[in-house]
């Protein structure tokens, strides 16, 4: 039986019954059958949450009842976990039951529980301080019903009894019953957002208190697509938040970043030096961002009220580590204090897009940002970021959809939207010996434009050229065999306009594979429409898909051949939802051919409808991906057409090349991985 009567407290934990109301008797399945409902070996009978905002203290209590049905679900049904906060929360255990033959026994005794701190984002540096409370529960066997229940007690100050919750009513697994409820004032204000096919809800006011219930039964398991926006949410949920204006959120927390009365001295000198270095605002603002960029380690402590305050500005130069509040802080700190126009700005990394579709509250945000004004134009800055490149023009923007700067009067800001950009364009020069067996000279010249230019520093600065040089030929030997670098690694930064050029120079020893005795044949790689666009196909989608941030990847190649070869020319436009893909192939003199593979994605989110149409547009760029062409060797020297061809020289698939003597074709690369 669950805990009746009092309530004790052991390390940390407390054991008492359930709140007045709550149902813990044994749930009736009916004339269900718990085998023809499992999954992994169990069969989840009723999952049961409340809210109840109704006390002095906020109340979470959750109930699970599931019954082990085969050998694989013995470990999960007998581990007991949950998690709290001990800064600001308190764990109560109602019990932890096993039924079998009829018969209940109570296995949670405060001797069985151990008390873990366990970091989830621990490889982030992110700390937040929460506790997990595990048991094993013993003797547990094939037929057992196990019925776990417990509330949280509680909720982080800071956020001053703000309430947002968004409990889901549709899983993964099936599950005979789910039902949530909330308990609420009847003079406080919610409102509710719906999520995929929602029961009705009941809404019952009685003696002062509002309670909200929703009962799902029988409800299909929902399964997750791959590549669907973090954002969209199709399973049976919704999110119930206080009747507020974006305004009282902003208020929460824009009192956090006050700037100080004065920098450290330290601090003080950096900023006049940068003042010194650049007199217009744009100058002081990319530079002001590079400074706290460069200058602080990201490291979040979480633990209380740090997961929403930061640390004073003092602290945080001295430490010289932070997480985005405190970078933020220290950004608007040194930004006004050269004159420019900067106030805090809190995003979603996740849900951005969709955040001006949510209630506000003041959980809608898991990042801050910077956004600086100049000449009535605003900028979004991320001092979270590893060094940017570019000017305050060719900066990479974030693209976190909506922003709420914390002003007063503060509502979502849209984010700029920027023209795509071509974030990778790569010219490759063959140049083939007359002798089949010599290394041909390949030369890569790429140029690295926004996001992926940072991305190229980065990895620059942290792995060093060599090993960034040899991570380079390791790619290309996957694809073509032995790789000599014939040059070092040679890196242009323009940081002004956000470019970086990176110029590879190779010997392949063997560009070459031999098809008979006589014929050899060439294939180029994708790197292009394969690691761009995913093969996530399958014959029904019901989420949208996210393809990424619109962008622009170009390749071309250069072809420069010791023999004249005939073939026809070709231009092929592939359109989607939401990509264009340019294909062509052309003579620019007798030996000399160019293969351009252009692709753009245009918007980030295909639509479910749009799916099929979608998956029909990747498969035509696959078929235009790459360039293969044969040629005829005699003598151990790569010669012209074939008479064995018949003198036609025209295009042919390459699907046929094992028939040809000797030709030049385009046709289907197989996608690479």
């Amino acid at each position: 039986m669950a805990f009746g009567g009092g309530r004790s407290e052991t390390r940390g934990l407390e054991f008492g019954p359930a709140p007045d109301g709550f149902d813990m008797e044994l749930f009736d399945i009916g004339a269900r059958d718990p085998a023809a409902l499992s999954e992994r070996g169990c069969c989840f009978w009723l999952s049961d949450t409340r809210l109840d905002a109704t006390r002095p203290e906020r109340v979470f209590t959750s109930r699970l009842v599931q019954q082990v049905t085969g050998s694989d679900g013995l470990q999960p049904a007998a581990s007991f976990e949950a998690a709290f906060n001990p800064s600001h929360e308190r764990l109560v255990i109602h019990g932890v039951r096993v039924w079998r033959d009829g018969t209940v026994r109570e296995a949670a005794r405060p001797e069985a529980f151990e008390l873990f701190r366990r970091e989830l984002n621990l490889e982030r540096a992110v700390y937040d301080g929460r506790l997990t409370a595990h048991m094993i529960v013993p003797d547990v066997r094939v037929g057992d019903v196990v019925d776990t229940a417990f509330s949280i007690i509680g909720a982080n100050p800071v956020l001053k009894d703000s309430l947002s919750i968004s409990p889901r009513l549709q899983w993964s697994s099936p599950v005979i019953e789910t039902r949530v409820e909330i308990r609420i004032p009847e003079a406080r204000a919610v409102t509710l957002r719906p999520f995929g096919r929602l029961p009705r809800v009941e809404d019952v006011t009685s003696v002062g208190v509002r309670t909200l219930r929703w009962v799902a039964r029988d409800a299909s398991p929902w399964r997750h697509e791959a590549d669907a926006p973090p954002w969209h949410v199709g399973f049976a949920s919704v999110h119930v938040a206080d009747t507020i204006g974006w305004d009282a959120v902003a208020g929460l927390f824009s009192g956090f970043y006050d700037p100080p009365d004065r920098l450290p001295e330290t601090l003080e000198a950096a900023t006049a030096g940068i003042m010194a270095a650049e007199p217009t605002p744009a100058g002081r603002a990319a530079a002001g961002l590079r400074f706290v960029q460069r200058a602080l380690r990201y490291h979040s402590v979480g633990v209380g009220d740090g997961g929403f305050r930061p640390r004073p500005v003092e602290t945080i130069w001295e430490t010289r580590y932070g997480d985005c509040k405190d970078a933020s802080r220290l950004l608007v700190a040194v930004l006004r204090r050269m004159g420019v126009d900067a106030v805090p700005a809190l995003v979603n990394t996740r849900i951005g897009p969709d955040l001006d579709q949510e209630p506000p509250n003041a959980t809608a945000f898991d990042h801050c940002i910077v956004r600086v004004t100049v000449d009535g134009e605003p900028w979004w800055l991320d001092p979270t970021l590893s060094s940017q490149g570019g000017d305050l023009a060719h900066l990479t923007q974030p693209r976190h959809g909506w922003a709420l700067p914390l002003v007063a009067g503060a509502t979502l800001e849209r984010m700029r939207e920027p023209e795509i950009p071509t974030v990778c364009a790569t010219r490759e020069t063959w140049t083939f010996d007359k002798l089949a067996a010599m290394p041909a000279r390949l030369e890569m010249r790429t140029v690295y434009r926004d996001w992926r230019a940072d991305d190229m520093r980065r990895w620059l600065a942290n792995d060093g050229r060599r090993n960034v040089s040899r991570r380079f030929r390791e790619s290309l030997e996957a694809e073509y065999g032995q790789v000599v670098e014939a040059a070092p690694l040679e890196v242009i930064d323009g940081t002004a306009d956000n470019r970086l050029e990176v110029v590879e120079l190779y010997d392949v020893d063997r560009p070459f594979q031999p098809m008979d005795g006589e014929r050899m044949r060439f294939v180029s790689r994708d790197d292009v429409v394969g690691p761009n666009l995913r093969d996530i196909e399958t014959a029904r989608r019901t989420e949208p898909i996210d393809v990424g941030a619109p962008r622009r990847v170009v390749t071309e190649r250069i072809f420069n051949l010791p023999a004249a070869v005939a073939i026809q020319p070709w231009k092929v436009d592939r359109t989607g939802p939401a990509t264009v893909v340019r294909s062509s192939l052309e003579w620019r003199t007798p030996r000399q051919a160019a293969h351009v593979l252009d692709l753009t994605v245009t918007q980030r989110i295909v639509p479910a409808v749009q799916a099929l149409d979608h998956f029909a547009a990747v498969r035509a760029a696959r078929d235009f991906n790459g360039v293969s062409f044969g040629v005829a060797v005699r003598k151990g020297r790569i010669v012209g057409l074939d008479d064995g061809a018949g003198g036609k020289g025209g295009w042919v698939g390459w699907a046929v090349v094992a028939v040809i003597a000797a030709l030049l074709i385009a046709g289907r690369v197989m996608q690479l991985g």
